[in-house]
């Protein structure tokens, strides 16, 4: 009487060794009849999945928030990098200032860090005026208030965004409000005093010192309105993106062609949305050289795509050639 032997497989070192369990006897399109009849996952999707649990171990991390003598433990959700040392500085009550790229999550990490402090999130845009914080009397004698106010007398998480297009005259109100904790309103005789809960959090693309190439519209900012916040260096989150976008070989393509633009020092902004809303695209029908069109190029000439194409190995560039060929094939 005949029998088997089970032999286990040697685990793979990486899961460009994951392969197929040789079974003799046994033709493909038996496998592929049994696999279908177990509902179990090709290889393919058996890779994706290993890749998908291997993200979220890298961004779903427990994070602990402690409150006085008790531990509050967030729930998992993806977060950036840096979301544990901002949720810190926040929680201590000192001003942060987010700096970073375009598209980097500096707004939904702020949304993030009002859910975990428990604290109504207030949005202001960029300041043209003082009167957009401190908010002003009408023609009816009517006080307007506004987010500012709001957030700083009743208690809750601000936003500053876009802090670098501030008029910096406009900002220099503030000063008083961060460091001393009052202010004065149109409203208020008397100076008041800021709620025990008020949190500021700035976000910008410069560190106030004025436009560059990239971001032509920043301001430079008064360097005492500067010295109220410290700074986090927010730059892209690969990990998240890859996580958030869903799509692995188009996000790491995108990021491939970021690296190659940031090599070849060309002035183009390929943020996580690429990825995102690339994803989203494909998904629905579209072709992969439409999709790259309209979410990476957007209008940028062939002589600074052929500098990325040719930066990049050939089986970084799905179109297996650069350049004109490239172009020619994408029409």
């Amino acid at each position: 009487m005949s029998g088997f032997a089970a032999v286990a497989p040697p685990l793979p070192q990486s899961l460009t060794d994951l392969q197929y369990i040789p079974v003799p006897n046994m033709e493909q399109d038996s496998l592929s009849f049994l696999r279908k009849a177990i509902n179990s996952p090709t290889m393919d999707e058996v890779k994706q999945i290993v890749k998908d649990m291997a993200l979220e171990l890298n961004v779903l991390n427990k994070i602990e928030l402690k409150k006085g003598d008790d531990i509050v433990i967030l729930p998992d959700e993806p977060r950036h990098y840096l979301f544990p040392d901002i949720l810190t500085a926040v929680d201590q009550n000192i001003p942060v200032a987010l700096i970073g790229p375009a598209g980097a999550g500096k707004s939904t990490v702020c949304k993030q860090v009002a859910d975990a402090l428990k604290l109504k999130y207030y949005l202001q845009n960029a300041v043209s005026g003082a009167h957009e914080l401190t908010g002003y009397m009408d023609a009816q004698g009517r006080y307007i208030p506004t987010s500012f106010r709001d957030a700083f007398e009743k208690g809750g998480l601000i936003l500053v965004d876009e802090m670098d297009s501030s008029d910096p005259g406009g900002l220099k109100w503030m000063n008083t409000a961060l460091a001393n904790g009052y202010a004065m309103f149109p409203d208020h005789p008397d100076v008041l005093y800021k709620h025990k809960d008020f949190r500021v959090i700035a976000a910008a693309n410069t560190y106030g010192q004025g436009a560059d190439r990239m971001y032509v519209g920043a301001n430079q900012l008064d360097a005492s309105t500067l010295d109220r916040f410290i700074s986090f260096d927010f730059q892209y989150d690969t990990k998240l993106e890859l996580l958030v976008a869903g799509d692995i070989k188009w996000t790491e393509y995108v990021q491939k062609v970021r690296k190659a633009c940031a090599t070849e020092n060309i002035r183009i902004v390929i943020s996580p949305r690429a990825s995102i809303y690339g994803a989203k695209l494909l998904k629905a029908g579209w072709p992969w050289e439409v999709v790259e069109n309209r979410t990476i190029w957007k209008g940028t000439d062939m002589e600074l795509r052929n500098r990325v194409y040719a930066s990049m190995k050939d089986k970084d560039n799905p179109f297996g050639v650069s350049g004109m060929s490239a172009k020619k094939k994408a029409k």
